[in-house]
């Protein structure tokens, strides 16, 4: 019935007929009804007991908790390289560039040392002495001649420019063992065949023999074939800057000392050669030098008058080997001295008689001398002569 009358209500106010106010009188009825209760709902509302207020906990309120953090892993640096200093290097000495290293004094040309050594032939027969030249030597080696009748001199020239060097002689075998310490020239008159051939296949020294290389070699008059030809230190490197022969290289030198060695007392030296050549160096403390004599006379330099002296005197015995190869018109034949290895000898200094090992290095260079501990000996500074002597010759000083 409902659903027909509320249609029926909206037709009828389409239509406009009177049905619609008996509508609206009916929900007049319907209010007072309405307000009754909802007055009656509002009254008991205020007369029941008020809901409780809500309490807010007074706890305060809870922070979460920092975070924790984990520690990161200290690292440790690395120590620092402790750097440990260098040692002061102490400066090596400049080397006097004006210091000769075959004696050991110094020059006043420094180009006299950048040149080729001179190893010269020099005769010691009775009748052409006085010699020229040995005084201005660095150096001077004596050594039995074949037949042991004489002796003759190698010359070793280097800080000087002697003037005159006479008389040049013959090279011997013991040439090939002289001139290669030093790098040597050597000047010689010649010298048996087959001790010119053994000379022309050597490598370590320049031969400069008068018959090749006439040049640089004079003679001079008033003296027969053992004493007339000479040559200087000049004429010969003047001939080698000629040919492109010349060197600039400094040769290998000796240790040196001016100090007075230990040893025993020595002011005399007596060395036994044949009678004709024996020698006897005399000691002169206010010249702090030997002086040479031979024969029982001084021995004299005929370029200044005065006696040969050395500084140095020493004494090395060396192997004397009889060979075949035949030096003169009597069938001597010569003699082999052996200087390779070591040996015996004795060095006289300073009025001091030190006794001491010669020893050459095995492949080859400069002989030089050793004490019982190995230690090299030095040399006084100055000229040395080196007497090369068989082993069982007796020297005697005092």
């Amino acid at each position: 019935m409902a659903g027909k009358t509320s249609g029926s209500a909206v037709a009828l106010y389409r239509n406009g007929a009177a049905q619609p106010r008996m509508v609206i009188k009916r929900h007049h009825r319907i209010w007072p009804v309405v307000v009754a209760v909802a007055l009656a709902l509002a009254m008991a509302a205020c007369q029941s007991t008020p809901a409780p207020t809500p309490t807010l906990a007074a706890t305060k309120a809870t922070r979460p908790p920092e975070p924790t953090f984990t520690p990161v892993q200290t690292i440790t640096a690395a120590p620092t390289a402790t750097v440990t200093p260098l040692p002061t290097l102490t400066p090596t000495p400049t080397a006097n560039p004006n210091l000769n290293p075959l004696t050991g004094l110094t020059v006043a040309d420094p180009a006299l040392l950048h040149r080729h050594v001179l190893a010269v032939r020099v005769g010691n027969d009775a009748i052409i002495r006085p010699q020229e030249g040995l005084g201005e030597a660095d150096i001077v080696y004596e050594e039995l001649m074949e037949g042991y009748s004489l002796t003759r001199f190698t010359g070793i020239y280097l800080g000087t420019n002697a003037e005159r060097i006479r008389p040049i002689r013959s090279a011997r075998l013991v040439s090939l063992a002289i001139a290669p310490q030093y790098n040597a020239v050597l000047v010689h008159s010649g010298a048996s065949d087959k001790i010119r051939w053994y000379i022309s296949q050597a490598k370590n020294f320049t031969d400069l023999d008068q018959y090749y290389h006439d040049e640089p070699y004079g003679i001079l008059p008033g003296y027969d074939w053992r004493g007339r030809m000479y040559t200087s230190v000049e004429r010969v490197h003047d001939y080698l800057l000629g040919r492109g022969m010349e060197t600039d290289k400094v040769v290998q030198g000796y240790l040196f000392d001016p100090s007075v060695p230990t040893g025993e007392a020595a002011t005399t030296v007596t060395v036994p050669y044949p009678q004709v050549c024996k020698v006897r160096w005399d000691y002169d403390s206010a010249a702090r030098l030997y002086l040479r004599n031979v024969a029982g006379e001084p021995h004299e330099d005929g370029l200044t008058g005065k006696q040969l002296s050395a500084a140095n005197v020493i004494i090395l015995y060396a192997e004397h080997l009889k060979t075949d190869i035949v030096e003169d018109s009597l069938g001597s034949t010569a003699i082999d001295i052996v200087l390779t290895g070591k040996g015996r000898a004795q060095l006289f200094s300073d009025g001091i008689a030190v006794n001491c090992t010669w020893q050459r290095p095995d492949g080859g260079g400069l002989i030089e001398y050793y004490d019982d501990a190995g230690t090299k000996v030095p040399l006084k500074p100055g000229q040395t002569w080196i007497e090369l002597v068989p082993p069982d010759y007796e020297i005697t000083y005092n």
